[in-house]
């Protein structure tokens, strides 16, 4: 780790939102109760990583650690329900969560969990070609709608890993992936149901959710969206599509004028007037930084690094 890596590490290191992940690693390295969940092992590195720790600090490299040597993962619950199942049909599920996680601190794409989840990322984004409709890959039940067996269709784990990793970006795979995503989002831009995947019999029956990806954050939003979003009644609507937004890819955006309108209203500075407060709480538990919202700069701080995260690479062009 480099001096200027380890001034950082000592400067943040005692904040309070720091010290409650870093309480919860264990002393082999495993972070919280499991690998995928609020109180995991994904959680704790991604929220970590999200306020500045670096993916070399010593507290990070020991949870590497602990994640690829299979004595000490087995240790811990290194599954998470359902997961089993996925990975048995090919739709990624433990071995997503591990290779998610070990893409975030940038570990070698030759590692074999990483290149099969690369690869399989790969089929299922390239698959949405064989579909003109979501009911050609999915299938409305009673109480839900759930994939068809061994239907193949791009999810948020699939083109988080793609977009972490590079050695896929060879020949026409970036061009094919642009238009699979293009073909994906004409599919599901008005589609708002959520798709489930049904467990075999062998692994329990029931119903488990394979990461979707949500495809109506890449939809263009005006002003008057924006207002209705952020007032919507469901307190963390904002929170979360500003977090979907700041998060997508170049390569996966379909358009420009969400974040001309984020740009603008940073400019205006009228951003904090049009949020509610109960939208404001959500927001923080979901992808706030700073460590106490006790001063009302902290707070607006907060919201404006969201805000520009999501439109900085627009404002860069």
């Amino acid at each position: 780790m480099s001096n200027l890596g380890m001034n950082f590490l000592r400067r943040n290191i005692t904040q309070v939102n720091v010290q409650k992940h870093l309480s919860a690693q264990h002393p082999d390295g495993w972070f919280g109760n499991g690998i995928h969940g609020c109180e995991d092992m994904d959680s704790h590195i991604s929220a970590l990583l999200n306020v500045g720790i670096k993916p070399d600090s010593p507290f990070i490299q020991r949870a590497v650690d602990a994640l690829t040597t299979p004595e000490i993962a087995s240790q811990h619950k290194n599954w998470f329900i359902g997961g089993e199942a996925l990975d048995a049909e090919g739709r990624g599920g433990n071995h997503a969560i591990i290779a998610q996680i070990l893409s975030w601190v940038g570990y070698s794409e030759d590692y074999p969990i990483m290149a099969e989840q690369i690869a399989l990322a790969q089929e299922h984004l390239f698959a949405v070609f064989d579909y003109t409709s979501p009911d050609d890959f999915s299938v409305k039940m009673k109480n839900y709608r759930c994939y068809k067996p061994n239907a193949k269709f791009p999810g948020a784990n699939h083109i988080s890993l793609l977009n972490a990793t590079k050695g896929w970006r060879v020949g026409n795979n970036m061009e094919t992936a642009k238009a699979a995503i293009k073909h994906g989002y004409e599919l599901m831009k008005d589609f708002n149901e959520y798709i489930t995947y049904r467990k075999p019999k062998e692994f329990g029956n029931g119903v488990v959710g394979p990461f979707n990806y949500d495809w109506q954050a890449l939809r263009p939003v005006d002003e008057n969206d924006l207002r209705r979003i952020m007032e919507s009644s469901y307190n963390y609507q904002f929170g979360f599509w500003l977090r979907a937004v700041s998060g997508v890819p170049d390569w996966v955006r379909q358009n420009t004028q969400t974040y001309e309108v984020l740009a603008h209203i940073l400019d205006k500075d009228t951003f904090m007037d049009m949020i509610p407060e109960k939208a404001l709480k959500a927001f923080r538990q979901i992808i706030a930084r700073e460590p106490n919202w006790r001063k009302k700069t902290s707070v607006k701080c907060d919201v404006m690094f969201a805000i520009l995260n999501a439109c900085w690479s627009i404002l860069n062009e």
